[in-house]
């Protein structure tokens, strides 16, 4: 019984501690955005537009591993906004909200991410397999027209989630060259597009044997990193960032992190994995049909 006690204790104390550091950084997201809003003369009716929509798919991004960009860029196409501004600053903006949705999921325990950590010989492989994969996808996202390869991505998400959901009592042996494999796939797609990296990196840990909510903390880190090196490559050829839907972008994307983060720990493993497969399932769906129409 003590022993109980203390760990109810230590928990307690762990959530008190998450919620001030996640109210903290809400106000100052918020502070930064208006500052920088306000300096840059933003149209605040759209803004508040993207900031909603970021807020939305961040928060599935960073709670289920997968559908930021998958679901933000078809959907900033429709409101009017141009291809070549769309990526990179998409990519930009999960470069910061991957970076805060680890430290989250580190702090909640999700996934450690420490030196001695177990979860973090995996996240450097997916980091460190994602370069080749982003210099290639940027490469042909510049050049080349991406239908075909879309539908190509789309099915293979969607395949993706179907073994996670046939699969999910089974583990596929543990590979480091299967993990470097599928993550220059996953950057690939993910430079490519913006989208399309989630749904394979987080389905693909999860048949490997890691769990589902460790899963979801190695792909945001993972991630981040990812987008650092497409959006250093992006820029380097002469594109652009677009401040005005970079700002509620990011805004909206970070203030959505600490949210999904705590209600992915509160969520049971078993659901998690069912959860997760169904939604790679749809975004594998999603990226078909746009790739159709």
């Amino acid at each position: 019984m003590p022993s109980l006690r203390g760990q109810g204790w230590f928990r307690t104390a762990m959530q008190i501690s998450y919620f001030r550091k996640s109210s903290a950084w809400i106000f100052l997201v918020l502070g930064m955005a208006v500052l920088l809003g306000s300096c840059d003369g933003l149209d605040w009716r759209g803004a508040l537009i993207v900031f909603a929509l970021c807020f939305a798919c961040e928060l599935v991004d960073s709670g289920l591993g997968m559908g930021y960009g998958t679901i933000l860029t078809p959907t900033l196409l429709l409101l009017g906004y141009r291809p070549h501004e769309i990526v990179p600053t998409i990519l930009f903006s999960e470069l910061l909200s991957g970076t805060a949705a680890s430290f989250f999921h580190h702090q909640a325990r999700n996934v450690d991410l420490r030196r001695s950590g177990a979860e973090l010989k995996p996240a450097l492989l997916l980091a460190a397999g994602s370069v080749i994969g982003v210099g290639i996808g940027v490469s042909l996202a510049l050049k080349l027209s991406t239908e075909w390869l879309s539908l190509s991505i789309g099915c293979i998400i969607l395949l993706s989630g179907a073994f996670v959901i046939l699969f999910s009592r089974r583990v596929v042996a543990y590979r480091t060259w299967k993990i470097i494999g599928l993550a220059g796939v996953a950057s690939f797609n993910k430079a490519l597009s913006g989208g399309g990296y989630g749904p394979l990196v987080t389905s693909g840990q999860i048949l490997t044997g890691i769990r589902g909510q460790a899963a979801v903390g190695i792909t945001s880190f993972a991630e981040a990193f990812t987008c650092l090196v497409a959006v250093a490559i992006f820029m380097a050829k002469g594109n652009y960032l677009n401040l005005p839907l970079l700002i509620p972008m990011c805004a909206g994307a970070l203030i959505s992190v600490p949210f999904s983060v705590f209600a992915i720990s509160k969520t049971r493993e078993s659901h998690l994995k069912v959860v997760i497969g169904i939604v790679t399932i749809l975004m594998g769906g999603l990226t078909i049909y746009k790739a159709l129409h």
